[in-house]
């Protein structure tokens, strides 16, 4: 029985499928980070007063399922939306990694990284 790859089965992520370059992937993983810096504030004497976060940017990582098994990678600053149901994740992101595409059969992935261009 062969793999079915033609970029429609969204695997229950509520994100996917996405487009990329007018090329349609599904998203097998979708993780996102909201990360802060903590900044202390001291005294003149050096003493703790307290602190405070600083939001990063948000940042993600994300494998993705080729519609085809001869699609190519998506490459380093390509964009893409996503957009669920509930509204959680309705940003643009913007590629900054890409893996080399992993194959098995009819199966063909790699894994990307990104921000949030949005915010």
């Amino acid at each position: 029985m062969a793999i079915t790859s033609d970029g429609t089965h969204s695997f229950g992520i509520q994100d996917s499928p996405i487009t990329i370059n007018t090329v349609t992937f599904v998203l097998e993983s979708f993780n996102i980070t909201y990360g802060a810096n903590r900044v202390e504030i001291d005294d003149s004497n050096g003493e703790a007063l307290g602190a405070t976060l600083v939001p990063q940017r948000v940042e993600g990582t994300a494998t993705l399922q080729y519609a085809a098994g001869t699609t190519a990678n998506p490459s380093i600053g390509d964009e893409f939306t996503t957009s669920s149901t509930n509204g959680r994740n309705n940003d643009t992101w913007l590629i900054t990694e890409v893996g080399d595409a992993q194959t098995q059969g009819d199966y063909a992935k790699c894994s990307i990284s990104f921000y949030n261009k949005t915010n």
